[in-house]
């Protein structure tokens, strides 16, 4: 149209109609008469209300991977002239059209119409999906970051959908799911889960900085142990081993995560991935060299999807779903075997109840960027052990009023008393029980009686020992200790009891003793280095006494049993008083007191173990 646009400039070169009508309105039909109509010159980047809307859906093509800055609309609609000839309508000054001579789209822009992008995708394809476009005709280059040739998508999908590079749509939730949803399989091209600034430092914890009162905020780290096996308990080197998994959760407000699912098992951080972020590094305080928690080919260390998410701008080529690393924790598990320091308290042994630790804490520089916080202790293991069971854990503060000092896991084992009571206990009560019956032996088997009882002493000392190197040294006595100790001392006492009612018995009652073959007074006797003084022993020979003290050194030894008897039977016995305490106290006083002992002794350390 003449003197249009206006002279001097390109800048108006859009065309606006206005047309006024006056509606009238009968029983039948509305009806409008045209009373005016103007035509003018307008800004192309001013958007105008449309003359009706009609209440129907409009499928639109999108252009993702445009910047901001460009001179190409983002939004345009499909269509076709009265030849037949496709082309896309943008919503303000761009338009594309599609030349046969050339076969490539062009793409126009009112703002600039000396700039032309092209690009060789078909017809047929109607530049749905990913295509390279080429700007090097274009004369404003603020979008050529990428080169003069950029990849660029024209898609119909929806904001929760994903576009392949063929114009396929599948849905967002399919994105990098391990399975080829698209049909160019596209879907799983690029796939990454991490964001991160160039000025990211993953040796620094993310802790965030108050600016109103200049406070420093830690991360705070819940922390979670669950025990998998009890390798071996060493109680001579006050150790034992532990299996188990440690599992941090925290949140770092610097990371983004790009398409999280919702099943968390689908968000696992590949090795390369874990490297690139920060994990706390805890201490494990009561190993020998100070043990840490690292990442390692076995870690595993996923997100959990809790936030909401955004869409990632119509500046990328591939719909993203961002998440922000402030709402959605990272969690890490790995599987540790350690072995741990642990003071044995033996005081109480057969019947302790041992107290195990687990202590972490942060590093020193690193407390007042770190608080762990103690959540759940899982106890996987069986917790019924060949020595001990189980019947406690927990998981808290290693002090209520300063969390920065750590945690600690506190494992309470009760011992399996069991086996001590079988390999100590039985055996020794039934040794005090053989010790007893020595006390009903016939005076004149003193040989067997004080041989009964050294062996009883022998064996309990040789118990003794054994049971006190299967323990660590201490410098305290074990109720064990008290034990035996006592029941040693009873084969003791009655060796030095029937030895001194021996030495009560009289002259008379003492008579001949066996020797050799031979039956010996005893009052004759006098042992020089362990020679008999022949002036001074009546020697009987044996065959040929007839006497009532000649049966005494028989040989058969039913016989000789049978002559010993009799002559007991027959003997005088001048201190009777002495002799009979002495048997009294044997039968009777010290059964009384081992029984007296024992109550007590039992009564302690069951009371203590039931506790």
């Amino acid at each position: 149209m003449e003197g249009r646009p206006f002279p001097g400039g390109t800048e108006y070169n859009c065309l606006t109609a206005q047309t006024d009508v006056i509606f009238t309105n009968d029983s039948t039909s509305i009806t409008g008469d045209i009373i005016d109509r103007t035509i003018g010159d307008q800004i192309c980047d001013q958007l105008f209300c449309g003359l009706c809307e009609i209440d129907t859906k409009i499928r639109k093509v999108f252009v993702r991977g445009l910047c901001g800055e460009s001179i190409y609309d983002s939004e345009y609609i499909y269509n076709m002239n009265d030849d037949g000839d496709q082309f896309y309508m943008g919503i303000m000054t761009s338009f594309i059209v599609y030349n046969e001579e050339a076969n490539s789209w062009f793409w126009y822009s009112d703002r600039d119409n000396t700039s032309i992008a092209t690009s060789k995708a078909t017809q047929t394809s109607l530049l749905l999906g990913a295509h390279f476009f080429d700007f090097s005709k274009v004369n404003k280059g603020l979008c050529k970051n990428g080169g003069d040739r950029i990849k660029l998508k024209f898609t119909t999908c929806t904001s929760q959908e994903f576009t392949c590079n063929d114009g396929q749509c599948i849905s967002m939730e399919n994105r990098c799911d391990q399975i080829a949803h698209c049909s160019d399989q596209s879907d799983e091209d690029g796939c990454r889960m991490i964001f991160q600034k160039e000025n990211y430092k993953k040796t620094v914890a993310p802790f965030r900085y108050e600016k109103t009162n200049s406070t420093v905020l830690p991360v705070y780290v819940d922390l979670s142990i669950i025990t998998k096996s009890m390798i071996s308990i060493d109680e001579i080197k006050h150790s034992y081993i532990l299996k188990f998994a440690i599992v941090m959760r925290w949140y770092d407000h610097r990371l983004k995560f790009y398409d999280l699912k919702r099943v968390t098992s689908s968000n696992f951080l590949s090795s390369s991935d874990v490297d690139k972020i920060w994990i706390p590094f805890l201490i494990f305080r009561n190993t020998e060299s100070n043990e840490a928690t690292v990442s390692g080919p076995k870690s595993e260390v996923k997100i959990s999807r809790e936030g909401n998410y955004t869409i990632s701008s119509k500046s990328e080529v591939d719909e993203i779903y961002i998440f922000e690393g402030s709402d959605n924790p990272i969690t890490f598990e790995e599987v540790y075997t350690k072995k741990f320091k642990c003071e044995y308290q033996l005081a109480m042994f057969p019947f302790d109840t041992q107290i195990c630790r687990v202590e972490l804490e942060a590093r020193q520089f690193e407390r007042s960027l770190i608080e762990l916080i103690p959540k759940n202790i899982i106890m996987e293991m069986d917790t019924i052990l060949t020595q001990y069971i189980i019947t406690d854990w927990s998981l808290t503060y290693s002090n209520e009023s300063k969390h920065e000092l750590g945690i600690y896991m506190e494992i309470v084992m009760k011992r399996r008393i069991m086996s001590t009571l079988l390999k100590t206990y039985l055996p020794t009560s039934l040794i005090l029980f053989t010790v007893y019956a020595t006390n009903f032996f016939k005076p004149f088997f003193f040989e067997a009686i004080v041989t009964v009882n050294l062996t009883a002493l022998l064996v309990l000392t040789t118990l003794f020992i054994s049971v006190s190197d299967s323990l660590p040294a201490t410098a305290y006595v074990k109720m064990i200790d008290i034990w035996l100790i006592f029941a040693i001392s009873i084969p003791f006492c009655e060796v030095i009891l029937h030895t001194v009612i021996d030495t009560l018995r009289s002259a008379a009652e003492r008579g001949e003793v066996n020797h050799h073959g031979t039956s010996v007074k005893i009052d004759d006797i006098e042992n020089t280095n362990g020679n008999f003084k022949k002036n001074k022993v009546h020697v009987i020979n044996v065959e040929n006494e007839k006497a009532m003290y000649s049966g005494l050194a028989h040989i058969n030894e039913e016989t000789l049993v049978d002559n010993r008897r009799k002559w007991y039977e027959n003997a005088k016995i001048l201190n009777v008083n002495a002799v009979t305490i002495g048997e009294n106290i044997g039968k009777y006083f010290i059964p009384l007191a081992v029984m007296i002992f024992s109550a007590i002794y039992w009564s302690v350390g069951l009371s203590y173990y039931l506790a």
